[in-house]
């Protein structure tokens, strides 16, 4: 620049253009000239004071690009220029506008979060100076960890992957912690805790004891409420045993395990879980259920109110995430405390949070399940609807361990006639289904068992009651934990009983519910649902293709409804059918679940497979074979080439393909899936795909009805409904006269006079009844005469038969479009 007003023009002209392009070519001549403008004193002070008030203008609304650009033009100056040293006051509120707009990069996509990450490592990089003039402004808080948390995490980032770097400023980023987290007087956010995670995931006793523990204790004494989710994070985080410091923390944080707030209680819970996890001390253990009991015991003062022992019951069923090891050495201690606790309390939400601690630790060590604990439970299956339901959750939670289920087999009575109660009245019916799955577990382990279930003729009370055993209504109103237990059951019933149910009940409506759970919008039943459908699938692989089969119409049905809601502009909509719309990346997962087992059990199911994969419901109609693609790779991974399979099997899979479960099916979608999965068996293997075609379409029946078509056939399928294709014209249908209207006559009558007199007759009859009607009304009204003429009837009769000849020809005309439509779909692929 020549002048320092020709150097602001620039400047200006440089940040006032910022936001008007954004193509690559713009920005690096943008940058080019920066870079060699830098070097002017003049223009860089002027470039320098605009950009830092630029950025600090932007700090709240600004996009994710501009954002860029000046992140980039701050880096800029500071590698070219002097500027950080030549002016303190100007780089610490650059430093800090820096950190602010990294934030929304870091917040974006994956790019963005990329390429903010590369900007700072390569500063920091190339110049370590200038690292540690940010360490500085970290150290003096001028970068705020509550605005900034990513550029934090960033740093820190970059601090650990020196050890060098790392042993020097650990006890800043420490302090740090301190000061803004454990101390903070306003609860730190998730994203501010998070970005200290690099540090603790190294750290080592002596800092976690000497600086870390003695803030947290002392601020959970303080201000529990606000640094409970922060430590609960912290603990999370570390890689240390924790058995030296549970009994630190378990004094401050029982008190909140009780506290009258919900959040508080469950970050509680969250402590002693994770110091549960990560204790393998075998004397903590005792320790942690010492302190619980003895405060149930009323140590600090009687617990009146139900939520202060109901927190305290949690936090022992916390404890059974201790080593299995462990827990078995003190559960016959803690089963036998947990009974003395539910008999000596009244309250029925205390009793069931006491079944559900006995029962977190009976699915963790079957010493658990001892001889009193059977007692008790076979008194509670007495007990009323909602107690009796806890006791059979608690059932449900030992049968799942195989080495429990030989100490319940006393129950067996008792838990059949709950079935056949359970299944013979519908308010009782999930009653029924948890004790049903109880009942196949023990059958399966015990001949005796089976043998009491047909004495009790059990599957045949089931059937008659309900023949698909689990209805999806009854499905769509059931909680999460209700359908993990309809899992149980569909895996049991499957595994272990297949012939005994497939002589009783429709394996098909049980696998469609298999469908339901593996579509389920929790992910928690999904999970579940999902490894079940493997066990299944590899005991009985003959299921994978009928459940394949089922999915094709689950597709279907889900695309009918997607279709209803957009053209109907609902959010949602109640169906008995599909109570809810699973998202397309849920169907696809769900088809790659049943792949591998599908196809090592039929050629049928090649095409069914490739056909689902093209399924309008599942692929875009931008990439229709993107889901295809993705089914071959995940194939691959389990060692089978679905491309090798093909080519043995094309004629299989085109006959199939071009069946009245493809391109001839009534539901649209399915036709359109077929049509996109020909056109990709043509790029896999054009000749022997066409070829199958063409046989296909010479050998296709409507292709000679077709032919066979005279003149008259296609004048009739061209004449409207309701109309003779002999009329010529318009044809107006003979009225039937009205009582009171006299016929027309002479030239404009219709047909012969030969109507004229009845007519007569019937007003002098319809004059006469009227009389009558007027009197009593005891007399029936007299019947009109109603019948046709000879005209008439035949008329009719040819109608009939040319409406059967149209619709002949229309079939014909709708699969000879099909076809000549997959045969286009050929030509372009």
């Amino acid at each position: 620049a020549e002048s320092p007003s020709d150097t602001t023009l620039l400047v200006d002209l440089i940040f006032q253009t910022l936001p008007l392009y954004d193509d690559r070519a713009s920005r690096k001549a943008v940058d080019d000239m920066v870079i060699q403008a830098l070097s002017e004193s003049t223009f860089m002070k002027t470039f320098a004071a605009t950009l830092v008030q630029s950025m600090e203008k932007n700090l709240k609304v600004t996009s994710p690009l501009a954002c860029f650009k000046l992140l980039r033009w701050s880096c800029y100056l500071l590698k070219w220029t002097q500027f950080a040293t030549l002016s303190k006051g100007g780089f610490s509120r650059l430093a800090n506008a820096q950190a602010v707009l990294s934030q929304v990069l870091m917040n974006g996509s994956f790019r963005q979060r990329r390429t903010c990450k590369q900007l700072f490592i390569r500063l920091f990089s190339e110049s370590v100076g200038m690292y540690k003039m940010y360490i500085e402004e970290v150290k003096d808080l001028r970068i705020a960890t509550k605005d900034s948390p990513a550029f934090i995490n960033l740093i820190l980032d970059f601090t650990v992957t020196s050890s060098s770097l790392f042993s020097e400023y650990k006890p800043v980023f420490l302090d740090l912690y301190v000061k803004t987290i454990l101390s903070s007087k306003d609860r730190p956010s998730e994203a501010a805790s998070e970005a200290f995670k690099p540090l603790f995931v190294d750290i080592g006793h002596e800092d976690f004891k000497n600086v870390i523990l003695p803030s947290c204790i002392k601020m959970l004494k303080r201000n529990p409420e606000i640094v409970l989710k922060s430590i609960g994070h912290l603990l999370l985080t570390v890689r240390l045993d924790l058995s030296n410091y549970a009994m630190e923390f378990m004094p401050v944080i029982l008190p909140q395990a009780r506290h009258s707030d919900e959040e508080r209680r469950n970050n509680a819970l969250n402590i002693v879980g994770t110091l549960s996890d990560k204790s393998s001390d075998p004397d903590t253990l005792p320790s942690m259920f010492n302190a619980i009991k003895a405060i149930l015991g009323g140590s600090e003062g009687k617990l009146s109110l139900p939520y202060q022992r109901i927190g305290m019951l949690n936090a022992l069923e916390q404890l059974s995430r201790f080593p299995p090891k462990q827990i078995s050495r003190l559960a016959p201690s803690v089963s036998s405390f947990l009974l003395t606790c539910y008999k000596g309390d009244g309250i029925e939400e205390v009793k069931l949070a006491t079944l559900s601690t006995l029962g977190s630790w009976a699915s963790v060590s079957s010493e658990a399940v001892q001889p009193d604990v059977v007692s008790f439970i076979t008194a509670g299956l007495k007990e009323k609807d909602t107690l009796r339901k806890g006791h059979l959750k608690l059932i449900r939670v030992i049968c799942r361990k195989s080495d429990s289920l030989t100490k319940v087999t006393s129950l067996l009575d008792h838990l059949i006639q709950l079935s056949k109660t359970g299944f013979s009245k519908a308010t009782q019916r999930l009653d029924g289904i948890y004790a049903l799955y109880a009942v196949s577990r023990l059958a399966a382990i015990d001949a005796k068992a089976d043998g009491s279930i047909v004495k009790e003729k059990l599957w045949t009370l089931i059937a008659q009651s309900e023949p698909s055993l689990i209805s999806v209504q009854l499905l769509s109103k059931l909680t999460d934990e209700d359908c993990l237990t309809c899992v149980d059951l569909l895996q049991s019933l499957l595994v272990d009983h297949l012939f005994r149910i497939q002589e009783y009940f429709s394996i098909q409506s049980l696998l469609q519910v298999l469908i339901y759970l593996v579509c389920h919008p929790s992910w928690a039943v999904r999970k579940i649902a999902y490894d079940a459908t493997k066990n299944i699938l590899s005991s009985s692989g003959a299921l994978a293709e009928d459940l394949l089969f089922l999915f094709t119409s689950w597709l279907s049905l889900v695309g009918e409804r997607v279709l209803i809601l957009k053209q109907s502009d609902m959010d949602s909509f109640g169906d008995s059918q599909l109570p809810f719309i699973p998202s397309t990346e849920v169907l696809v997962k769900c088809l790659f679940l049943i792949a591998p087992y599908a196809i090592d059990h039929s050629q049928r199911s090649y095409a069914r497979l490739i056909l689902c994969s093209h399924h309008p419901c599942i692929s875009s109609s931008g990439s229709p074979a993107g889901v295809w693609k993705r089914l071959q790779k995940r194939l691959k991974q389990q060692n089978i080439s679905f491309t090798d399979l093909i080519f043995p099997n094309i004629t299989v899979i085109c006959k199939e393909l071009l069946s009245k479960d493809g391109l001839f099916s009534s539901n649209k979608q399915e036709q359109r899936a077929a049509l996109c999965s020909l056109a990709t068996l043509m790029s896999i293997s054009p000749n022997d795909t066409f070829v199958e075609f063409e046989k296909h379409f010479i050998e296709l029946p409507d292709r000679t009805l077709h032919d066979g078509f005279s003149e008259n056939d296609i004048k009739i399928f061209f004449t409207s409904e309701g109309q003779l294709s002999t009329e010529q014209g318009v044809y107006v249908a003979e009225a039937v006269a009205s009582k009171n209207t006299k016929l027309a006559k002479g030239r404009f009558r219709a047909y012969d006079g030969q109507d004229a007199e009845p007519a007569k007759s019937d007003k002098r009859e319809s004059s006469s009844i009227g009389k009558r009607e007027t009197g009593k009304f005891t007399k029936k009204t007299a019947p009109v005469d109603k019948s046709k003429t000879a005209k008439e009837e035949a008329r009719e009769l040819q109608l009939k038969e040319e409406a059967s000849t149209r619709e002949k020809v229309g079939h014909v005309q709708e699969n000879l479009a099909l076809m000549l439509d997959a045969l286009g779909e050929l030509a372009i692929a």
